[in-house]
């Protein structure tokens, strides 16, 4: 119901009702990131020099059965070719805001300028991880765009991904979107299984499926295919990413008047193993 009239009438506007401003404001809606995370990103941080990392591969060999009298044939355990990570991706994001602005404002600009700096770059972050997804398994996806993502589907993947001999440890995790996500709780099992061990949701991270055996990460980040997503359900180990600059600074500039406050990235990130992971595609993007 609206406001009746005042009295005297005009007291508002002859003034002497004054605005007033919160010292509260209202944050900008952020995307889940979490497909960084889900990452290998352990390879030579800080790295000065160069722009790629050779990554060495180790193969597997196969025993031979003993020839008394006859010496063995040596096996090679290095005859895979080296997988590259390029760094290759030069992000910044400067938020300016002038002195006078800062000196008048009731907020604190400086936090919220970096805040919004910092998660601008996150997200070019793992938007570049997720357009890796559709590449795995030689980029077969799972799955036909647009459909439901069930249980038969989820369990496929996983016998790929367990057929490759994928370690069975903490270190899968089943990345979603939210279509997905309502898909998978009208999965009796799952949600069975999700009461005991999901707890309250945070940063994306619904839990640690049992029935899957992946820590189950949902984000409105993934890339769009036609209709639906690229989702993914992958080992830690099946892409590689590193950072080579990771830089947040403020800079004055009296002669401008300004502050500059600034996240810099420079990174790289690529597929190491290919059958440690597997896209589908999802419902909805």
């Amino acid at each position: 119901m609206g406001l009746s009239a005042r009295t005297p009438a005009a007291a508002d506007a002859a003034g002497f009702v004054p605005e007033v401003w919160s010292n509260l404001v209202l944050d900008a809606v952020h995307n889940q990131l979490v497909c960084w995370d889900a990452i290998d990103g352990r390879w030579t941080v800080g790295q000065k020099q160069g722009d790629t990392i050779n990554i060495g591969i180790i193969n597997t060999v196969t025993a031979t059965e003993v020839v008394v009298g006859t010496k063995g044939t040596a096996l090679d355990i290095a005859t895979g070719a080296k997988k590259q990570l390029v760094m290759n991706q030069w992000y910044e994001a400067p938020v300016d805001i002038d002195t006078m602005t800062i000196a008048q404002s009731q907020i604190n600009w400086q936090a919220q300028a970096q805040n919004e700096s910092a998660y601008s770059i996150a997200k070019i972050m793992d938007t570049y991880i997720a357009t890796l997804f559709s590449t795995l398994a030689a980029s077969s996806v799972a799955g036909s765009d647009g459909n439901t993502v069930d249980d038969e589907l989820l369990l496929s993947v996983k016998q790929y991904l367990d057929e490759n001999d994928v370690p069975m440890d903490d270190n899968r995790s089943l990345i979603i979107d939210p279509s997905a996500l309502v898909d998978l709780l009208k999965i009796d099992k799952f949600v069975q299984a999700q009461y005991v061990t999901m707890g309250a949701i945070a940063n994306g991270k619904i839990g640690k499926s049992p029935i899957y055996g992946c820590n189950v990460l949902v984000t409105n980040n993934l890339v769009a295919a036609t209709t639906g997503a690229y989702a993914a359900m992958l080992h830690r180990r099946a892409i590689a990413g590193a950072a080579q600059i990771m830089d947040t600074y403020t800079l004055a500039y009296p002669d401008l008047h300004q502050v500059r406050y600034s996240t810099d990235v420079l990174f790289g990130a690529s597929e190491v193993r290919d059958t440690f992971g597997k896209s589908f595609y999802t419902r909805s993007k």
